[in-house]
């Protein structure tokens, strides 16, 4: 594995990690980080009305697009920072690693709850090809992958791999008669590999990649009456009758809107190494881009009360060009500098459709608010990190990043005469403007209204140390205590509709950790632990307004502290176990400005006007005392060339909150999902059947209120469920 830019075994490497290899990624069908959670503990992964989430250990990015991710995703060692990158389905790994913890210095900025590094497959020295295929029966859900790979000429060696994804979804709309989210997924990519001395080899990758959804899987699962009726009531009750049919968890969902998600990621990426007697020369080139379509029912209703029309375009380039010492020496050292420059182009338009008349805004009816926003940022990095061997046992080792960035960023906002497209005239109408801006909160920009047409830029640099010690205290076990800090670069607010709040200020992050690596039993067994201590100051936070926005801003300080154990051990020559358990404490001690949830009393500071929640001394979302792994692999000779294998795999996530605004009650249960998978393998061909969440259990990943409920009293939540149970087959053929 590379998690320090070296090839390295994971018991030498002084960092909390877990890595998947690319045959687990196969055999249990994981195409996405939704999937991958299963194998690792504290790591969540959630898709949200609006967007996906990533956290580890507690610590992640909420909802707007600008952000950068305080969980840093690198493919190929190139950063993937947006929220919709972490969405693309992936194929063809070799493996995936997922680090805890900030990783300042050799991955940079923004990682300061971890990085995720995917590594895809390169050009074999043989000849090689390959087809697979697993259909699950419950969602008619057909995956098939090919791959050929081998040399070209004697210097040149090559690799393509293609996937098609189609599926049916598993939640029922019951007012459009088909089930949700329907996938389509089609992506290639192609890998040269050329080596034409024993001193230099460059690899070029060249992917493309689409993945488009029909419908969502969002449903609401609660609606209660507090001071009036139920939402579902009152919408009978003004004439939208059977405007809510449904409000339990029961994978059924209303919904009028024919909504879709249509996405498009490229990207190339160059490799090069160079050795020199001194050591090795890498160069790391990576562009990538990506366009989003979106149309969603925001109301989660029948009626067409509200909907929103998103258009997104990301393009990234990046340069990182590194220096690695020769590690047989005393004093061995990597140096660098590294160079990114991003545009991110994102507009939406939020559609009061004509039912919204019945709740008495019939003067915003047919009204659509057109949101532009434009960023441009630029960052540099030079860093250095050093290995002395102190004595033959004792290492230190200490690295430092220097980061700058500048950005830019505008985003007005408008009110005009159509809900479901962009460029339409501005509405006139003084009576729809002023309550879109008093009874919404949201700031126009049209003739006569408050304005909202914000142009700024901002500009940071920061040094980031870290410093590890190891220890070996016997030929197999290590011991390491590790000194860090990180930080994310502050930036600008896509989503808000207040004009006094644009601007966010940068993630904090200091990190203490202390734990072992241990090699037991001449090899047939590993244990590892790490106990850690993060302060986070200005921690970024997106939260719903309770209207149809999310603010942006910061939480003044979090404190995070656990331990992280993992292990594996070959029981006999034909049973292995792999394990692992984390225990996780989590707490905001300083954070006045969180947005209150239904009914809760204000108690913090206030903002803008409006006085705000205390959250000190509360646990954040996704932050589950106890997560744990466990595996059990089982492979049993049949016959000369054919093996029986099975696997066993099981996840377990404690109680945690899921809500957008920490309402009390939305506490999703304690879980364990258990997987498994039974067939039959030979050096050519394998067969087996799969079986995921095989104990049924229904899960919730997110919740947030449904807008204009709280108008009428009604505590009523969305949310995302975790896909149910499921089987399937699958069977590949190599030659």
């Amino acid at each position: 594995m590379t998690a320090q830019k070296r090839e390295q075994a994971i018991t030498d490497v002084p960092i909390a990690l877990t890595v998947v290899e690319g045959q687990t990624l196969d055999d249990f069908e994981i195409n996405t980080l939704d999937d991958l959670q299963l194998s690792i503990p504290n790591f969540q992964v959630t898709q949200t009305g609006i967007g996906t989430q990533m956290y580890i250990r507690g610590i992640g990015t909420g909802n707007d697009p600008a952000f950068e991710q305080s969980v840093a995703q690198f493919i190929d060692g190139v950063s993937y920072g947006r929220a919709r990158l972490i969405r693309a389905p992936f194929f063809d790994l070799e493996r995936v690693e997922v680090l805890r913890g900030p990783q300042s210095v050799l991955f940079g900025k923004n990682t300061t709850g971890g990085a995720l590094s995917l590594v895809t497959a390169g050009p074999t020295d043989e000849f090689e090809a390959g087809v697979s295929s697993t259909y699950l029966f419950d969602y008619e859900e057909l995956t098939a992958d090919a791959y050929v790979s081998g040399p070209i000429t004697e210097t040149l060696g090559g690799r393509v791999a293609i996937r098609y994804a189609d599926s049916g979804g598993f939640v029922t709309n019951s007012n459009l008669g088909r089930d949700e989210p329907q996938r389509e997924q089609f992506a290639i990519r192609g890998v040269l590999a050329f080596e034409p001395t024993a001193n230099f080899d460059a690899t070029l990758k060249v992917e493309h990649n689409t993945f488009d959804n029909t419908g969502r899987e969002i449903e609401v699962v609660r609606d209660e009456a507090t001071v009036g009726p139920t939402y579902a009531q009152a919408l009978n009750a003004v004439g939208l009758t059977g405007g809510m049919t449904n409000t339990q968890f029961d994978f059924v969902r209303d919904g009028n809107s024919l909504e879709y998600s249509d996405n498009t990621v490229f990207n190339t990426t160059l490799t090069t190494n160079t050795d020199f007697d001194l050591g090795t020369l890498t160069t790391v080139t990576g562009y990538v881009t990506y366009d989003r379509n979106e149309f969603a029912d925001l109301d989660f209703t029948n009626y067409y009360i509200l909907t929103g029309l998103v258009e997104e375009e990301y393009e990234q380039f990046s340069q990182e060009v590194r220096f690695a010492s020769r590690e047989d020496q005393r004093l061995s050292w990597i140096v660098g500098g590294y160079f990114q420059d991003n545009t991110l182009t994102n507009g939406d338009v939020t559609g009061f459709g004509p039912a919204i008349t019945n709740l008495g805004y019939a003067p915003i009816a047919n009204v659509g608010l057109e949101r532009a926003y434009e960023q441009e940022a630029t960052a540099y990095a030079v860093f250095g990190e050093f290995n002395l061997d102190i004595t033959e046992r004792l290492r230190l080792i200490a690295g430092l990043r220097w980061t700058y960035e500048e950005k830019e960023a505008s985003r007005q906002i408008t009110a005009t005469t159509a809900p479901d497209a962009f460029g339409a005239p501005l509405t006139t109408n003084p009576v729809a403007i002023a309550i879109v801006q008093g009874g919404l909160g949201v700031a126009l920009n049209n003739p006569g209204a408050a304005g909202h047409d914000l142009n700024q830029s901002r500009e940071e640099d920061r040094f980031t140390p870290a410093i590890t010690l190891e220890f070996d205290a016997s030929d197999n076990v290590m011991l390491f205590a590790s000194y860090k800090e990180g930080f994310k670069g502050g930036g600008f607010d896509v989503r808000g509709n207040s004009t006094a709040f644009f601007e966010f200020d940068e993630e904090t992050v200091t990190s203490y950790e202390a734990g072992l690596r241990a090699d037991l039993w001449d090899g047939r067994a590993q244990f590892n632990a790490t106990a850690y201590l993060a302060k986070y100051e200005n921690l970024q936070i997106s939260q719903f307004d309770g209207t149809i926005g999310f603010n942006v801003g910061n939480a003044g300080e979090t404190e995070v502290s656990g331990i992280d154990m993992d292990g594996r051990i070959a029981l006999t020559d034909s049973l292995s176990l792999a394990a692992g358990l984390s225990y996780l404490d989590f707490e905001y001690t300083d954070f006045r400005r969180g947005n209150c949830a239904f009914g809760q009393t204000p108690d913090g500071d206030v903002v803008n006007g409006v006085q705000l929640c205390d959250y000190t001394g509360r646990r954040g979302r996704f932050t589950p005392e106890w997560t744990g792994f466990a595996r059990l692999d089982y492979v049993r000779p049949v016959s000369d060339r054919i093996d029986f294998v099975s696997t066993l795999n099981a996840g377990y996530t404690g109680e945690h909150n899921i809500h957008d605004n920490l309402d009390e009650a939305a506490v999703q249960d304690a879980y364990t999902l258990v997987d498994l998978r039974v067939g039959f393998e030979s050096d050519r061909w394998d067969v087996a059947l799969i079986g995921r969440n095989l104990l049924d259990e229904e899960i919730l990943t997110f919740a947030a209120n449904v807008p204009f409920a709280s108008s009428v009293g009604a505590n009523t939540w969305y949310a995302v469920p975790l896909r149910p149970q499921t089987f399937g087959i699958q069977g590949s053929v190599r030659f």
